[in-house]
């Protein structure tokens, strides 16, 4: 990287970084289902020559800002001048704003290669990893500083990318609380390993054979007497690792448990969670079989936000999945197993919201859904302000009503007034006269009256199917995208 130079972020050059990637996107539309949770740690590069997009500027921009949302480190910029003709002046500002480093690689070079910056860069790390002590208090520090609510986890991938290493936490009964593994599609075979194995401890780099693959396991006890339970680790590595090795990884999970709480490890809504968000089925699976789940019927998914449960999590008495972050809490259960009646007794109708997702099947959709419905929420209060509870067809039609939606302009044909006693009639009372007069103040012959005059000025009949479903998307449409407050 000789000649290389820092034009944006300088203030996080003393970051650690423990990876690099190479980004060639497009279209940002394509991060969407990129797990957030659990991978992304704050310390990784991205090497990228912004090729497809390279001459537009607003896109740049928008995968800056996602590549902040997954809490990436930086970007080392490559074929300035060829691909690129210049770095954006908007770019930088951009970099700066979000304290991400900018590396802008010699300019008019076409002979540089991301290979050897990444294989040179990763050659460093790994020299650094044989002394773990420099770097302890910078892994410590970083891991002490990621965001709520999965940070013992996060903290397990960069040690797991760093040292390239499988790691396992494991319950005094071996049961795995929390694991990540390197590659991560290994986690499935070692998790059999660990389910056969007699002893309790295994001794230093014991080998074992896994896909005819021979890697070392190390199983070491962790010293957290102030704790109420007993954990173990377990360690597997294709090389050996050095007794200091061993002690720094031991020292940093102790103190991530310590720092975080053993409750992230006993959180198994929020591992389940994280786990299908990271698309780790089989641990996913298995966190359901525990909870009673049967992952191969019906799943339904529910989303309280504001939720304040009145008698707590241990008043639910069906089997389910609970997890809560921030002002969000979810659940997921056999469809057979909870139905909207048997939770909202336990918030307040008044002031919380209801979410509740389409009947699937398969752990992929679990994200789907997830993703589905936190889309979703913003927009129907503003669509059904009058609404607590939304179901799957109300959060699907609001689904289907873009910007690119064919309208027919309500406002060429209505007044305002007209317009929202529409509105409220169709959206907010469900088609009854009564309740939408109440609601609007106004008498039910003002309503019938308006409703008529409507048809007529619009030349279409609400008794008829196609023409009420018409309406329905159009007044969605005018709620969702009018200027007005």
């Amino acid at each position: 990287m000789k000649g290389a130079k820092i034009i944006a972020g300088a203030s996080q050059r003393q970051r650690l970084v423990t990876t690099i990637s190479v980004l060639e996107v497009s279209e940002p539309k394509l991060y969407g289902g990129m797990p957030i949770k659990g991978e992304y740690s704050g310390n990784e590069l991205v090497l990228t020559s912004f090729a497809q997009i390279a001459h537009d500027v607003d896109k740049q921009l928008e995968i800056i800002s996602i590549l902040h949302q997954h809490s990436q480190l930086g970007i080392i910029l490559y074929y300035v001048g060829l691909i690129m003709p210049e770095v954006s002046e908007k770019v930088i500002a951009k970099m700066n704003e979000l304290e991400m480093v900018l590396i802008l690689m010699p300019i008019n070079r076409m002979d540089l290669r991301y290979s050897e910056v990444i294989s040179e860069a990763l050659s460093y790390i790994s020299k650094e990893e044989a002394d773990l002590d420099p770097q302890q208090e910078v892994l410590l520090e970083t891991i002490r500083q990621l965001p709520a609510p999965n940070q013992i986890e996060t903290g397990l991938s960069i040690l797991s990318d760093k040292f390239k290493c499988s790691l396992f936490i494991k319950s005094q009964e071996d049961e795995v609380l929390l694991s990540k593994a390197w590659p991560r599609s290994l986690d499935h075979n070692l998790r059999e390993v660990i389910a056969n194995k007699r002893e309790k401890e295994a001794k230093k780099n014991t080998p074992v054979e896994v896909n005819q693959n021979y890697y070392f396991q190390t199983d070491i006890q962790l010293s957290l007497s102030s704790l109420e339970h007993h954990y173990y680790l377990a360690i597997f590595r294709r090389e050996p690792l050095a007794d200091k090795q061993i002690d720094g990884i031991r020292t940093v999970v102790e103190k991530m448990i310590k720092y975080f709480g053993e409750g992230q490890l006993l959180n198994t809504g929020q591992q389940f969670f994280s786990a299908c968000q990271t698309e780790d089925f089989h641990t996913a699976m298995l966190l359901a079989q525990k909870e009673g789940i049967d992952v191969n019927q019906p799943l339904k998914l529910y989303c309280i936000q504001n939720g304040t449960p009145k008698r707590g999590r241990t008043a639910y008495k069906m089997k389910r999945i609970y997890y809560q972050e921030k002002d969000l809490e979810w659940l997921i259960s056999n469809s057979l197993d909870l139905t909207a009646t048997a939770i909202f007794p336990l918030y307040d109708v008044k002031t919380d919201y209801f979410y509740i997702g389409r009947e699937f099947l398969g752990l992929p959709s679990v994200f789907k859904q997830m993703s589905f419905i936190l889309d979703q929420i913003e927009d129907s209060k503003k669509v059904f302000p009058k609404k607590r509870c939304f179901y799957p067809e109300e959060l699907y039609l609001l689904k289907d009503v873009t910007q690119e939606t064919e309208s027919i302009f309500l406002e060429s044909y209505l007044e305002e007034d007209f317009i929202e006693s529409l509105a409220v009639f169709f959206l907010d009372c469900d088609e009854n006269i009564n309740d939408t007069a109440r609601q609007l103040f106004l008498h039910n012959n003002t309503i019938k009256y308006r409703l008529k005059r409507a048809q007529e000025r619009l030349g279409m009949s609400f008794s008829h199917t196609a023409s009420r479903y018409l309406l329905i998307k159009n007044l969605i449409y005018y709620r969702k995208y009018s200027d007005k407050d």
